[in-house]
């Protein structure tokens, strides 16, 4: 037997956010993939960028993810490296999920998001993913996301 139970209607907020990045992406020369409900994917050097649209608590927000690398095997060395870059960089954060992904991620709260801030936010995290994928992999092991892309 399947589940049937109906999806829950997209509220106007997201819809609003959705053609605001849209546009934004328009304007940066960007065509991502759009897979779901309020995500965009596309390929920035060897990683790969995800972002989802979101609502909570009555705010829009934007994440952006550059996913680095998967199949990580995680050590102390690889933990201090990042906890070491988390005081590096000016916004976002390096994340290690329990399934061995290495991603890059930041959100922007988005109910007055202006395209600069949305610009600046996109470029610096597909660019911090591209700057660090090779050197935690050879702390960590894994395969980048360019890797996992040219398997498939």
């Amino acid at each position: 037997m399947s589940d049937s139970t109906p999806s829950e209607p997209v509220s106007s907020t997201l819809l609003l956010l959705a053609d605001r990045v849209s546009d934004f992406l328009l304007q940066m020369d960007l065509d991502p993939d759009r897979t779901g409900e309020g995500i965009f994917l596309f390929k920035h050097g060897s990683t790969v960028v995800m972002m989802s649209i979101f609502e909570q608590d009555g705010h829009g927000w934007v994440r952006f993810v550059a996913t680095m690398l998967a199949e990580v095997t995680p050590s102390m060395d690889l933990l201090a490296r990042l906890l070491r870059l988390n005081t590096e960089v000016l916004l976002g954060a390096f994340l290690l999920f329990d399934d061995g992904t290495l991603a890059f991620s930041h959100t922007l709260l988005a109910d007055r998001l202006a395209f600069e801030e949305f610009q600046y936010a996109l470029t610096y995290v597909a660019q911090v993913g591209d700057d660090y994928d090779e050197e935690l992999q050879g702390i960590a092991g894994g395969l980048r996301a360019e890797d996992i892309l040219l398997e498939d």
